[in-house]
């Protein structure tokens, strides 16, 4: 494969020049293992998983030992309940006197949570909502984290998965103003981005950017700013969004595999929509149109393209609010790329595999960016 070939020597010379620079410097084409993170490789369906077992376990030995003894858990909320109390928690008084020595263990536990969120979206919003609280915990904010810990742990070998054979290739923009999104598919290999936001009690907005099939970036932020509306919050989620895609296009490009097309945006809000779609606003909204002024720009050189999506295919929903079971179930499926794939043809012995966590596979979606094969990485 001359492709793969011209990204491996590419790949050794780098290598070279930063061993001339830093010290010993190696090329590894099948890791195993790269920063905490355990890399599986499934050569037939030409996929590769990123999972984090060892930090799991390593967190449980520390704080939920009865994971890995097989003993009666302690009792830990769940549920509604566990929504509940991670809704209410508000930080402990403060004093001159340091912090106990069970909030120390509360702000421990956390900093395990937040490496292991990278391949979890599921405990994002317990995550965002104990780091509100981090400075000076609460004492029930240790059972919220300990319950999030034990939801990650029921899963620590499971992670995300890029490429497979069985990435969306359904035409994301079916309509002059909508995309076309559904959480039975996996996410396409093409790079997309998708916001939601919510304002309330919890002015909240989730992003989640996925590539090959994977969620590269999911987050959930605070709102710093005061808004009075759905639009203007979902409008600055939409923001935030594009400026995730413009970095991930450089990325992109330094790798050699630029994207030459605009990169879908979706929104479940109608009126942010028409914004960003260089239509008209409403005469209620002129007061923080300049809020768009960055996306707007993005808009215009086709380095976006903001589109309507369905509430009920938003993948970005669970990262904001409270679902249905049945609802974060798809989402997180459609983040991690969780859907069973087709039986692959068999591929000749010698076929080489590119696999490392920047393999990239070819897009098949109309429309969608081309991208070529990366293999190996430098460790």
């Amino acid at each position: 494969d001359a492709s793969l070939d011209r990204h491996i020597s590419r790949t050794l010379c780098l290598c070279a020049h930063l061993s001339a620079l830093f010290g010993d410097v190696r090329y590894d084409p099948n890791p195993t293992s790269f920063k905490g993170f355990c890399i599986t490789h499934d050569r037939p369906s030409r996929s590769l998983t990123l999972t984090l077992p060892q930090k799991i376990v390593e967190a449980a030995r520390q704080h939920l030992p009865e994971l890995l003894d097989g003993q009666p858990l302690p009792p830990l909320p769940s549920g509604k309940k566990l929504n509940a109390i991670a809704d209410a928690l508000t930080l402990a008084p403060r004093t001159s006197r340091p912090l106990s020595p069970h909030q120390v263990r509360t702000q421990q536990l956390l900093g395990s949570l937040k490496f292991i969120e990278l391949l979890h979206p599921g405990i994002s919003l317990l995550i965002h909502r104990l780091s509100c609280v981090m400075s000076s915990p609460p004492p029930e904010a240790y059972d919220v984290a300990r319950a999030a810990l034990a939801t990650a742990f029921a899963e620590r070998d499971v992670g995300i998965t890029y490429g497979g054979l069985a990435l969306s290739a359904s035409p994301r923009f079916s309509a002059a103003i909508a995309a076309h999104v559904d959480l039975a598919e996996p996410a396409p290999a093409a790079l997309e981005a998708l916001a939601d936001a919510t304002w309330g009690d919890h002015n909240l907005y989730g992003i989640l950017l996925t590539f090959d099939g994977g969620a590269i970036l999911h987050q959930t932020k605070k709102l710093a700013l005061i808004v009075d509306s759905s639009m203007e919050a979902e409008g600055i989620a939409s923001s935030k969004a594009g400026e995730c895609v413009s970095y991930a296009h450089e990325i992109l490009r330094a790798l050699g595999v630029p994207v030459d097309a605009p990169t879908l945006v979706g929104t479940d809000n109608l009126a942010n929509m028409r914004v960003g779609f260089l239509r008209s606003a409403p005469t209620r909204a002129r007061h923080f149109m300049r809020r768009y002024h960055a996306l707007l720009q993005r808009v215009a050189a086709g380095e976006v393209a903001l589109r309507y999506v369905n509430t009920e295919h938003m993948a970005a929903d669970f990262l904001t609010k409270w679902l249905p079971k049945k609802k974060v179930d798809a989402c997180i499926r459609y983040a991690t790329n969780l859907t069973p794939q087709p039986d692959p043809s068999p591929l000749p012995p010698d076929a080489p595999f590119p696999s490392s966590s920047s393999r990239l596979r070819i897009a098949t979606s109309p429309g969608a960016p081309r991208f070529s094969q990366l293999g190996g990485c430098c460790g």
